[in-house]
């Protein structure tokens, strides 16, 4: 039965991608009219010329003033052809909620889609956003890889990067020698966490989707699969039961407190700035210097432990694709490489984000502004994307779910990721 639901499940998927592509290549400038979108074609073909005013949606966050320069920018210098921003809800779920509600119904009123990093498997195998390929396609070279990455669904690039993040170690630097590059060498560090009556490494435990960040990210670090390639057959193997394991023996060892359990990226920056651990996971960017805590001026920051040296981070940020029901992707296409011009991503900088264009990693102003980028740029070399599926908020709550489980000692370990393979096949129906 779960053979022929993952069959199923493939060739819903298919089909509804070939569908989408059947229609753009249907389409005409009277179906707009007739309330049937047009859908732009990829691969060079006539649809994908269309040009003209467009709209990006996006989800509300600190950084859309820098979206909002860019778009000043770009409009400056095209009067003809200008972009406007609607923002979305705050909340991931009503904006994938809003975004899909629209696609479902073949609406043209959004040009330009801002992506999460973990949706862009769903969008681009609903057939709602065009492959950045032939006509359409965009310039690669100065991305950072890993930011490309996680646009990519099947070997094709769907959503163009735009501002990203990766995770680094915070550390003591007052009472650690050297920052650890390995778990073993955290580990032997410990004990200078005993003395001084504090915790060794907290991160994001609480059962969320924190959780299934911090548990990959250590998976990541053994090498260990959650799926394989098509997005929808589990690919668990030992490497992901070492890494898993490991979770459940550092919470045993008292490695990872108890009251990390409870912990999202609030409580754990706000434990960590008062003092009460060595060492902690979190996103880039985090500061407590110049306020009255007990760790002002005594922390350093590194990035992510792994087996037998540094580890690799989850890829964070968004990323922005083109509509399948665009009557302006040619536009659109231009626009995602403005975007990515070094003075656009410049603009991320200046309101705490993360650019993903390498060349701005290296500009000594903005370093001297933002030190933190030569390690962000290094952890970034390395970053890995969340288990890329179609179905990802399913597989993501299966991972955090069972994770939590053998945490908790609820489930072995072996139990736990025979639970999550189950989640993996059945995710989607």
């Amino acid at each position: 039965m779960v053979l022929n639901s993952k069959a199923m499940r493939r060739a819903a998927i298919a089909a509804t991608a070939a569908s989408m592509l059947v229609l753009a290549g249907c389409s005409s400038d009277s179906d707009k009219d007739s309330g049937t979108s047009t859908t732009a074609a990829s691969g060079g073909s006539s649809s994908s010329e269309g040009r003209g005013p467009i709209t990006i949606v996006e989800g509300q966050d600190a950084l859309n003033e820098a979206l909002e320069n860019i778009i000043t920018d770009w409009n400056a210098e095209h009067p003809d052809e200008k972009v406007t921003l609607k923002p979305l809800a705050k909340e991931a779920n009503a904006q994938v909620d809003d975004i899909t509600q629209r696609m479902q119904a073949k609406s043209d009123e959004y040009d330009l889609i801002g992506v999460d990093v973990v949706n862009t498997a769903q969008f681009a195998a609903n057939g709602w956003l065009l492959p950045l390929e032939g006509d359409l396609a965009i310039d690669e070279s100065g991305l950072l890889p890993s930011t490309v990455a996680s646009g990519t669904y099947n070997g094709k690039l769907y959503a163009a990067p735009k501002n990203t993040n990766a995770a680094f170690l915070y550390y003591r630097k007052d009472l650690v020698e050297k920052a650890p590059t390995t778990w073993a060498e955290l580990k032997e560090n410990c004990p200078k966490a005993v003395e001084a009556g504090i915790s060794c490494y907290i991160g994001q435990f609480k059962n969320y989707e924190g959780l299934t960040v911090n548990t990959t990210e250590i998976t990541n670090a053994f090498d260990g699969p959650w799926v394989g390639p098509d997005g929808l057959t589990p690919a668990i193997d030992d490497k992901t039961k070492a890494g898993v394991q490991s979770i459940v023996d550092n919470f045993a060892d008292n490695t990872i407190p108890q009251e990390a359990l409870t912990y999202s990226e609030g409580e754990s920056q706000t434990a960590f700035g008062d003092g009460k651990a060595l060492f902690m996971r979190t996103w880039s960017g985090f500061s407590v210097d110049g306020e009255k805590t007990s760790v002002a001026g005594k922390y350093g920051y590194t990035v992510l432990p792994g087996v037998d040296g540094p580890g690799a981070s989850t890829v964070g940020g968004y990323n922005v694709g083109i509509s399948a029901y665009s009557d302006a992707p040619a536009t659109a296409r231009d626009f995602l490489e403005f975007m990515q011009t070094k003075k656009s991503q410049t603009y991320f900088t200046e309101v705490g984000g993360a650019p993903v264009l390498s060349a701005v990693y290296d500009d000594p102003a903005v370093l001297a502004q933002f030190p933190y980028f030569a390690t962000l740029k290094e952890a970034l070399a390395t970053a890995q994307p969340r288990p890329v599926t179609p179905y990802y908020t399913q597989v993501s709550k299966s991972i955090s779910d069972n994770t939590y489980a053998a945490i908790r000692g609820e489930k072995t370990v072996e139990q736990a990721l025979a639970d999550t393979k189950a989640g993996i096949e059945t995710a989607g129906n």
